[in-house]
């Protein structure tokens, strides 16, 4: 089944028209972050001043003026929800569901009608895949079946695309009924970069992540996962 997955970029443009409470917009804004989040969740942060570099972003989530100290109180409990050792206490993990796919390709090409033609082919199909646009390129995972590789590489066909395999996918949905997708999302994160995990890709909707390794990366990724988020059960 077709899913419209968003990035980063396009979840922040939509952010900004909802109004946030302190904490939930220190999250938003910290997640969304790389720099940020890993120093935060390495350790490494000055509260201060990281409260500091994100009050303008915050403020204008929250649409009010926000007291630096606040936001070093609302930093310091993120922080703290980051820290391995309370992620099986964690409330927002309950009904949570994983999946391993072992092997995915990763597609990527220009948007043109021709392309549009070999996608509605590959979804007849009816394989497993998860698919998203950024400025006239398509991105596709798909499980890496001969003829979804053949259907890009026929010389009769406009729509050519790089190919990458070797991949494998995790999927974790979330319990639709609560708010929580994002915050799953900045924990999955920590995990793995604590794990010294590398990640390919990752991709969201409201309840459900999809995330991208490596086939010898999957494995592991997907038992360190499993057993944080579910060790409470």
């Amino acid at each position: 089944m077709q899913e419209t997955f968003i990035t980063f970029t396009a979840y922040i443009k939509n952010m900004y028209s909802q109004s946030f409470s302190v904490p939930h917009a220190v999250r938003e804004v910290i997640g969304s972050n790389t720099l940020f989040f890993q120093a935060l969740s390495t350790g490494i942060a000055n509260y201060t001043a990281l409260a500091q570099k994100i009050k303008p972003e915050v403020e204008k989530l929250t649409k009010s003026e926000v007291n630096v100290n606040t936001l070093v109180v609302a930093i310091k409990r993120f922080a703290d929800s980051l820290d391995g050792n309370d992620y099986e206490f964690h409330p927002i993990f309950d009904g949570i569901r994983m999946t391993l796919t072992g092997s995915i390709i990763d597609i990527d090409f220009h948007e043109t009608d021709d392309a549009y033609q070999v996608l509605d082919e590959i979804f007849e199909l009816g394989s497993g895949y998860n698919m998203f646009r950024t400025n006239k390129q398509i991105r596709l995972f798909a499980e890496d079946m001969d003829e979804i590789r053949s259907m890009f590489k026929s010389s009769h066909k406009g729509a050519t695309g790089e190919i990458k395999d070797g991949l494998s996918k995790i999927t974790i949905t979330v319990q639709s009924d609560k708010e929580n997708t994002y915050e799953v999302l900045s924990i999955v994160l920590s995990i793995l970069h604590n794990n010294r995990i590398p990640l390919y890709n990752a991709f969201f909707t409201q309840n459900e992540i999809v995330l991208i390794l490596g086939m010898n990366d999957a494995a592991k990724a997907y038992e360190v996962i499993r057993e944080k988020l579910h060790s409470h059960d």
